[in-house]
This record gives C-alpha cells, structure tokens and sequence, in this order.
C-alpha cells in the first residue's frame, strides 16, 4: 500500500546511495543531534545488560514521569514505540470495519493508510490556505483524528475553536484523537484538548529511529492499548525508555534550544518562499511548511522533477489531494533553505520553458 510519499522517499535516498547530493526536505527528520542526556541515559542502561522483557505499558518511572507532564493519571499513559504505532492502536479499537473516522484534510499520509489498512471510512473534511487550514466542524463519526500542531501546515488550530469542536463531537460520542508530535516545538503555547491524546520523542527530542511515543486515554481505552502492545511490540526496549525519562528531565533546556533553531529554519525559509512567489500560511511550530505556488499544477510531477535537481519535497496530493501544494520540512541550516529553495524556483514550468527556448 506504497503511495507517492513513501515511493519519493526511497527514490531520493536511492539517488543519494548512488552518490548524487540531494538536500531531503520531504520527511521529517529533524537534523538536529540528540540530546547528551538521552544518549547518557542509554548507554548506563546497555551497561547492565539484563535479559527479559518490560512492562508492555511502559517503565513505571517513564509513566510516572509522563503523567507528571501531562498532568495525568499514571493508569491513563501507555507508551509504545512510536506515536504512529499508537496511532495505529487507537484506529484498531475504536474503529475498523463498518466504522466512520472524521478526518479534517490536509492530514499526514499515515492516516489515510492506517484508515484502509484498517477497513474504517474516512469522513474528509477538507480546509482551506484561505482559512488558515481551520476545519470548523466534525461530522458525526465514531472516531476522529486531529493533528495540532498540524503536519503539513505546522499552524496552530485556534484554540477555542477546536475546543468547543472537540466537547460537542465528544458529547455525540465520537472518540476524538489528538496528535500532539509537535506540540513542544510550537512557538505559542497550545491548551491541551480532548481526552485521547498522542506524543512523540522523535520530533520534540530528535530521537526519530529510537522509536518513542506514548497515548494519554480514559482507562478503559488504555487497557486496551496495553492488550494491543502485548501481542504487537510486546515492549519498548529499557534503555529506549531511560532515555526518554532524560529528556523529560531536561525538557525545559532541550526544547527551548530547539525551538529556537526551528524559528531560524523558518524565518529564512518564509523569506525565501516569498522572494521567489510561493504561498503559504506562516508556521506557527516546526517543522514544515506547506507552499503552493501559481506554476504548480501537479504537486507530483514538480516534486519528481525536483529530485534532478537534488532537492526532495513532499507533493501535497498525498495529504489529501492538495495538488498544487509541496510540504518542505525546513530541517537544514537557513542558508542551505535559500539554496534548495532557489532550486525549487528553477523547476517550476516557466524555467523549464524559458531554458528549452534558449
């Protein structure tokens, strides 16, 4: 079930495999290195080297530390390796066959195939640049998924709006998901909303292949992401864990460093997109933006070309069917941005043309 964003991925690290340079705006990672502590934290863990398995749950120390942050029950956080992995949990149990999941677009590509691999039917309400990417709304649906802040848009959903959204789909008994990856890189502080909610240490913290996330849920739900580790991961490896109760310790210090790296990135890539005519809602977090820009008309076909040019973007048709948009995760120093932006410039059609007429 491999769409254009995963197949553009493998595409630009074949081209880097095979020695081409290539300055990889399309996924996600961070580019930052990971925290000192995290690192120390793990290797006192691999020292011990004891056999057996963990609680599928969670290291009690890391939940209590969670619940500590969340301001939580301990019985309400369940941990696993990675918030796509929960993610996927939650859609396993409160969804599925014959199940409505309210979805407001544009969303993250995971989502749409975690909804088919699941058999649920997605109810996409689609927003707007326009709008500043606010959904209003959900319709009635037995689960919902919101990403705040938002990944492509890396805006901030209003936090009254999406307060009173959240309490009347509740009410109705929609089971409402919250994805907060990037909720500790946010400029502006965010309300915390809704009773089901998901976090990552792979942004926040810059550990993405560590494999980190946990799920704050009403215990019942959270019994059942417990079952659901049991006969998946079966547990998060410890030391994985110890390092995240590290970064939970310092997150004051990590995350205000990483914030401020992240408005770098941004500011020089804002200016560099309005200087060569894309649009865009400023983000409001790290660590993308999502530009359009009047030449593209197929963000497929622009993004494929892009890769000959060395530079690798997501096309925006997979995050639902935004077509004239690319996602650019601003994960480079400002100077490589203004470079890889400026390459972006020159594969648009009318560069195209005008070099052909030459």
């Amino acid at each position: 079930m491999i769409n254009l964003f995963y197949e553009l991925a493998e595409k630009a690290m074949e081209l880097e495999r095979k020695g081409k340079r290539m300055v990889r705006l399309n996924v996600g990672d961070t580019n930052l290195p990971v925290p000192a502590c995290a690192l120390d934290a793990a290797r006192q863990n691999l020292a011990k080297a004891k056999s057996g398995y963990g609680p599928s749950a969670g290291l009690p120390a890391l939940r209590q530390a969670i619940a500590a942050r969340e301001g939580c029950g301990y019985e309400n956080v369940v941990v696993g390796p990675g918030s796509k992995h929960l993610l996927f949990a939650l859609v396993s149990i409160l969804a599925g066959i014959g199940k409505k999941v309210a979805l407001p677009l544009p969303c993250w590509p995971a989502y749409g195939l975690i909804l088919r691999q699941t058999q649920s039917t997605a109810l996409e309400i689609r927003a707007t640049l326009g709008n500043n990417w606010e959904f209003g709304s959900l319709p009635p649906a037995d689960a919902a998924i919101i990403c705040n802040p938002l990944n492509p848009t890396s805006t901030i959903y209003k936090g009254g709006s999406l307060r009173a959204a959240v309490a009347e789909a509740e009410e109705k008994g929609t089971h409402v998901i919250i994805d907060e990856a990037y909720r500790g890189l946010s400029f502006e502080p965010i309300e915390k909303v809704g009773k089901i909610r998901l976090r990552s240490f792979s942004k926040e913290f810059c550990i993405e292949n560590w494999r980190l996330g946990y799920a704050i849920a009403p215990v019942g739900i959270a019994k059942k992401l417990e079952s659901f580790n049991q006969i998946t991961c079966t547990c998060v490896p410890s030391f994985v864990q110890e390092a995240g109760i590290a970064c939970l310790e310092n997150e004051k210090e990590i995350l205000a460093e990483h914030r401020k790296a992240w408005i770098a990135r941004a500011d020089a890539a804002c200016k560099s997109l309005v200087a060569h005519g894309f649009k865009f809602a400023r983000p409001q977090s790290g660590i993308y933006v999502f530009a359009s820009h009047e030449e593209i008309t197929d963000s497929g076909k622009y993004a494929l070309t892009l890769l000959d040019k060395g530079v690798a973007v997501a096309p925006g048709s997979d995050f639902g069917g935004y077509g004239k948009f690319v996602r650019i995760c601003i994960n480079q120093p400002p100077a490589v941005l203004e470079e890889a932006i400026g390459k972006m410039a020159d594969a648009l059609p009318s560069q195209n043309k005008s070099k052909l007429k030459k």
